[in-house]
């Protein structure tokens, strides 16, 4: 790599935030990067849905975008979702558009969308070690042969455990806010339906549940969340308790009976939006998973990557247009963000605390939650 080249907007991280980030950039006429420490494709731990928000802001951004997700190959098009506890069933269908596929598949996807429409410099296999604030921007220096880019904006994408957040916002893991996950893939789960996906809950790992998703070709991701704090209150290993909640379910039981696993159990770390953390500051934004926007109640992450992602490049272009590149002038992304998912967020915070706090009242919800308006109001 060439030493001390200099971008205009440089993103850290090609997930669905990145990338989405990179599109919206695209006829900014900035000279824009992004980088990413993976060479695509590359796995992902995840549950791997694809929510109707994530498709809506692609279809925003270009038409083109939104025909091209779907007519992704990869995807299982889902249009219901069955949520079970304690014997009873509850079922939802959804109005907008959503899709299951796997991450390693959906992020290359998301990425060469990016290589094929924007003219921005990709850089995979390159990890950030290094960032360091300047008058005029940024300096980032690289794991690999300790090169130097400097940028005028930072937009960093790199997810939870990445640089941008612990260096250009402080992040600090609150286990109230925060979830433990593991997922596995199967194949030969009985009783799945392509359109569906599965949630089971269990009074003993409440407020965390166990998701079932079908996947395209037979693979069937599954996976268990648990809020964090319960977990050190409770002294609960997450992966030990994967294995213990299919084992207590009649159903699951007898559904896994016959199902191979593909690959090991593996754990990721998931923030959640259930608190509001900064996101930006002088000369740079946070977006994704970086940003802590995972929903708080499904634990859906890629929805609010791709708006976020979106947002910040409507700011970055706002930003180069003024001249204005200061903290307080970068809260507009922040004030956008909130207006769009701010009540939303806050209101599943209400309901992830009083699944853990009484969960008599959850079970009265999916007691009441048999009746179609009841069901209506909780979807």
């Amino acid at each position: 790599m060439t030493m001390n080249q200099h971008y205009d907007v440089i993103i850290i991280g090609a997930g669905p935030a990145g990338t989405a980030c990179a599109l919206g950039l695209r006829n900014a006429g900035l000279r824009v990067a992004i980088i990413d420490k993976h060479i695509f494709p590359r796995d992902k731990v995840c549950g791997d849905a694809i929510p109707g928000r994530a498709i809506k802001c692609l279809q925003a951004m270009n038409p083109a975008f939104g025909a091209a997700v779907r007519s992704f190959p990869e995807k299982l098009v889902t249009q219901r979702t069955r949520c079970y506890y304690k014997g009873k069933q509850l079922e939802f269908s959804w109005s907008l558009e959503a899709y299951t596929a796997t991450r390693m598949d959906f992020d290359h996807f998301l990425f060469s969308l990016v290589k094929s429409h924007t003219n921005t410099t990709v850089l995979e296999g390159v990890e950030v070690k290094q960032i360091n604030s300047t008058d005029n921007g940024y300096i980032l220096t690289t794991k690999n042969d300790n090169s130097t880019l400097d940028c005028t904006l930072l937009i960093g994408a790199d997810g939870v455990n990445g640089l941008s957040a612990k260096r250009l916002a402080g992040y600090q893991m609150d286990r109230r806010h925060h979830v433990a996950a593991v997922r596995a893939y199967y194949t030969g789960v009985a009783g799945m339906e392509d359109n569906c996906t599965e949630i089971y809950f269990d009074k003993k790992y409440l407020p965390g549940y166990l998701w079932v998703f079908p996947i395209k070709g037979g693979l069937v991701n599954v996976g268990l969340g648990i809020l964090s704090a319960e977990l050190v209150r409770h002294h609960i290993d997450v992966k030990k308790a994967f294995y213990d909640f299919i084992d207590r379910s009649p159903i699951l039981k007898s559904r896994f009976k016959d199902a191979v696993p593909v690959g090991p159990l593996q754990g990721c770390g998931l923030p959640l939006g259930s608190r509001w953390v900064q996101m930006s500051g002088d000369r740079f934004l946070l977006a994704g998973d970086a940003a802590s926007l995972i929903d708080p109640v499904s634990g859906d992450g890629i929805g609010n990557a791709v708006l976020s992602g979106k947002l910040a490049a409507e700011q970055a272009i706002r930003c180069f247009q003024s001249g204005n590149f200061s903290a307080a002038y970068m809260k507009t992304y922040e004030q956008e963000l909130y207006r769009m998912v701010g009540a939303e967020m806050g209101r599943k915070a209400g309901v992830l605390k009083w699944m853990s706090k009484m969960p008599l009242l959850f079970e009265l919800a999916f007691y009441v939650g048999q009746h179609r308006a009841i069901r209506n109001f909780i979807k």
